[in-house]
């Protein structure tokens, strides 16, 4: 598993601060990646992801079940995203060419072909969007991405695979 956060950190996390800045900075950077890609754009990533650990520090004490925290958190991640989006839907896209090089660090890709890709993932449904986020840019594998949103990890194999197709024939078009 990519991220594992033990159960016994966060529930200390519900009353120790010193234990939630823990969690806070093992789950900072998927959770600022998948915003990121998800809205397109860094400064409401940023603020997306502080409204999300302020409702986590609120929230965190009534979460019962410790093992369902990181499919919690993108639940209220998720929410937020397509709530910003819904703000901005008609506007143009674009990332910030140093976040790209952050994320693609080792990768020798023109920033052009980077920028056609990212345009081109606004193009798939929700779900195909953040699967492909969730698997390529944050890294979890299709069996946590099963339990964070809760899809089968076969269906979610399969949306990535179609995804990819779609992808894959947008940029040979555009």
């Amino acid at each position: 598993m990519k991220l594992k956060i033990e159960k016994a950190l966060i529930r200390k996390a519900k009353y120790d601060d010193e234990a939630f800045s823990q969690v806070y900075e093992m789950i900072y950077r998927d959770l600022y990646k998948y915003a990121l890609y998800m809205l397109g754009n860094q400064h409401d990533a940023e603020d997306i992801v502080s409204e999300v650990v302020i409702d986590i520090y609120k929230g965190l004490i009534n979460l019962q079940n410790e093992s369902a925290f990181l499919k919690w958190v993108y639940t209220i991640l998720s929410a937020k995203c397509k709530r910003k989006r819904m703000e901005y839907l008609n506007k143009h896209i674009s990332i910030d060419d140093e976040e790209m090089k952050m994320d693609f660090p080792n990768q020798e890709v023109d920033l052009d072909i980077r920028q056609d890709l990212i345009k081109a993932l606004y193009h798939l449904s929700e779900d195909e969007r953040e699967i492909l986020i969730l698997f390529y840019i944050n890294g979890y594998k299709s069996r946590e991405i099963e339990e964070i949103l809760n899809i089968k990890s076969s269906t979610v194999r399969s949306k990535q695979k179609r995804a990819l197709e779609k992808l894959k024939n947008m940029m040979e078009v555009g």
